[in-house]
């Protein structure tokens, strides 16, 4: 259903927290591929990738959304730390009839200013067809604008 995407580079100890929260939502079948973009690191991300099950590519975000099995497309930047029940979230969110969606770590407490911005690491939702119409452009920023004020699930 979902083939999640992490855009890294030497960051394998975030790395690590973010894969093992994406555990669950693959043994439920919420995710079924996890694609590593990684752009060459030396702290052990290929060994950990290797021991996850997830694959490495070290191509571009593009180059992975187009290589994505998944009808959605998850991007995740690797810091972000998803919070317990996210997977029945976003599975509750596509059966209500799904659309672009951000990923946060939980309720902005910066009043209704902060509300309106997307916050840093977030992570964005989109069906893989519009992810991909962005082509070489495709970055987690580019991503976010695309999904514009989606609505937030945590």
């Amino acid at each position: 259903m979902i083939s999640a995407i992490v855009p890294t580079l030497n960051a394998a100890r975030d790395l690590h927290l973010l894969l093992s929260a994406l555990v669950p939502a693959a043994a439920d079948g919420l995710v079924r591929q996890v694609l590593v973009v990684d752009g060459g690191s030396s702290d052990g991300t290929l060994e950990l990738c290797e021991d996850a099950g997830a694959d490495v590519l070290t191509t571009t975000l593009a180059d992975a959304v187009a290589g994505a099995r998944g009808e959605w497309v998850l991007v995740l930047p690797v810091n972000l730390r998803l919070r317990r029940g996210w997977g029945e979230a976003v599975a509750a969110h596509l059966e209500r009839g799904g659309q672009a969606a951000l990923l946060t770590e939980g309720v902005d407490q910066g009043g209704w200013l902060a509300r309106l911005r997307t916050p840093a690491r977030a992570g964005v939702l989109l069906r893989r067809s519009a992810a991909a119409a962005l082509g070489s452009t495709a970055d987690l920023d580019a991503l976010r604008r695309l999904a514009g004020r989606a609505p937030r699930l945590s």
